[in-house]
């Protein structure tokens, strides 16, 4: 993707003729990486985003960031030197994603003061920086100690990244870099060896050049001399890309737009919802990953010592016939061989220096102790299998989760259980509701987690109908009847898609019970999604999606 010093240099000239002159009247930060800065310029209000998260990137977008419940530290640091302050100009530093805002604020006693905000937009080095207009910095969003190259902390100045061993595509040194080399690898060598190119713009430079027969650096001249018009790239109707003029290059389709930041805007909108989704995803994975691990783990061990104690009562046994057989022994016996009277079966015993008594008392000692082992490792055990169970339950949610809400949702269930270290006072989370689907009049309610089955159940009326697949993990399913009798096609359409959000999606004739809601209860202490259920019948379907989804 093209999100490179040449784009956001023509970003800047966008946003400076767009926000110039403007008021800042709000700031606020969503989480640690992304902050807002609400704008009345020009008669109309714009939110500036600028994240430094895993997508870094900053433009004017329609729809403004929630924020915290407790203002961080930078942004109450923004709000006491910037806010309220006139954005004077927004500029781009020559070949580098870095954008600089000169801003003009008030202290306290109403005199104007200068500050420069610089945005850089540099992948996991992306940062924002808030310095006074000599440069000095005031503080940063993150903050890089003097161990690095360039250190970025509160008082000292900023200084640009700068590689010394690239120079600019525009320079004429660039043209250089297409002697001898395949045209098929050119655009590699120009992004490794040019200041601020993506791959995409590389290519277009080098086919510039090719068509044209310029050199490098009048290709790039002449790519930077075209008019701005802003397009967005889709492939299935998806945004796969963005820049701010048509390239040569790009073979999916071209849809142009208003602005360089609507570009921008669509095709984040698309495409971090599911960035973020597979970081959410991926932090709640590796924590039932590891949950699994350790209680399976734990249940090898219980199956191990209960193998050992199983043998409890051959103990009880062997100290009963020693009891029994005290006559036979005599001082300095090593062994007894005496009938088990409870098979029939004649049986050796080993015997100790001590007397035949003490080591009857042994062997009943030994009894009780593996009798209480066997009882104890049989409770746990069961609780270590329960508790496998229900994180498979969780990982086939997980497996069936739609956006970056569902997974909140199960990773809150997480915290609620203990699987997963409560974390600190968030912002508002995204909320997460069950899917439902309209089914000949009859509404479908598909739960997306095990807290939400619960309570898609719990809210159910007893003479609506609960669906489950029976044997496999998946969503509970309620049809909500409304003291109607559902057709036979309504309930093969619901357990259709019950064995659909199951973890037997992939199989064929899938047993689904389904039952009235009163017939289903839930044992207190249970995990959040274990019910019991009675009076159920069975419908074999093969798993099928509702309308409308994939």
């Amino acid at each position: 993707m093209p999100a490179d010093a040449i784009n956001y240099g023509k970003l800047a000239e966008e946003l400076n003729e767009c926000l110039s002159g403007g008021r800042i009247d709000k700031i606020i930060m969503s989480d640690k990486s992304t902050l807002a800065l609400c704008i009345r310029a020009r008669g109309k209000n714009n939110d500036l985003l600028i994240t430094a998260a895993t997508s870094p990137r900053c433009f004017l977008t329609s729809s403004r960031p929630k924020s915290t419940d407790v203002p961080l530290s930078f942004c109450l640091h923004l709000r006491r030197h910037i806010g309220g302050g006139t954005i004077d100009r927004i500029s781009a530093l020559p070949f580098e994603r870095i954008l600089r805002a000169d801003i003009t604020a008030r202290d306290d006693l109403g005199t104007p003061v200068g500050y420069i905000l610089f945005i850089e937009i540099m992948g996991k080095y992306s940062n924002v920086v808030l310095t006074d207009e000599n440069g000095k910095i005031t503080d940063a969003l993150k903050h890089v100690g003097f161990e690095e190259s360039r250190p970025v902390m509160p008082g000292i100045t900023f200084t640009a990244p700068r590689d010394e061993t690239r120079f600019d595509p525009a320079d004429e040194r660039a043209d250089a870099l297409a002697a001898g080399c395949p045209p098929e690898e050119l655009p590699a060598v120009m992004v490794k060896r040019l200041r601020g190119l993506s791959a995409a713009t590389a290519a277009e430079i080098a086919d510039i050049a090719a068509k044209e027969n310029v050199g490098l650096s009048e290709a790039c001249r002449r790519l930077l001399a075209r008019p701005v018009r802003p397009v967005l790239y889709r492939s299935g109707g998806k945004p796969t890309d963005f820049c701010f003029c048509a390239y040569g290059t790009k073979t999916d389709e071209a849809e142009e737009c208003e602005t360089l930041s609507h570009a921008m805007d669509e095709y984040y909108s698309a495409t971090c919802a599911s960035d973020e989704k597979s970081v959410a995803l991926a932090a709640a994975r590796r924590a039932v990953t590891a949950a699994l691990a350790k209680q399976r783990k734990k249940l090898a061990g219980f199956v191990k010592d209960l193998a050992a104690a199983s043998d409890y009562e051959r103990e009880r046994v062997l100290g009963e016939l020693i009891t029994a057989n005290l006559y036979k022994i005599s001082r300095g016996d090593s062994t007894l061989v005496a009938e088990n009277w409870y098979d029939g079966n004649t049986v050796t015993i080993a015997l100790t220096e001590n007397t035949p008594q003490e080591d009857a008392q042994k062997h009943f000692a030994r009894y009780r102790k593996k009798l209480r082992t066997v009882e104890n490792l049989t409770e746990q055990k069961a609780e270590t299998e329960r508790a496998i169970d229900y994180l498979e339950s969780v990982d086939t949610a997980l497996s069936l989760a739609d956006d970056v809400s569902d997974v909140a949702a199960i990773t809150d269930e997480l915290e609620e259980e203990g699987y997963i270290r409560r974390a600190a006072a968030r912002g508002k989370k995204p909320v997460s509701e069950p899917r439902k689907y309209d089914i000949d009049g009859f509404t479908v309610l598909v739960g997306k987690s095990n807290v939400q089955n619960d309570r898609i159940t719990r809210e159910s009326r007893g003479d609506d109908i609960w669906l489950h697949t029976q044997g496999f993990h998946g969503s509970h399913v309620v049809i909500r009847t409304r003291g109607k009798e559902p057709p036979q096609s309504v309930l093969v359409k619901a357990a259709e898609i019950a064995a659909f959000f199951s973890k037997a999606r992939r199989s064929e004739n899938v047993p689904v019970d389904y039952t009235r809601v009163k017939d289903v209860h839930k044992k207190r202490g249970a995990a959040p999604g274990k019910v019991d259920y009675f009076g159920a019948k069975t419908l074999y379907v093969d798993p099928a999606a509702p309308d409308g989804e994939k």
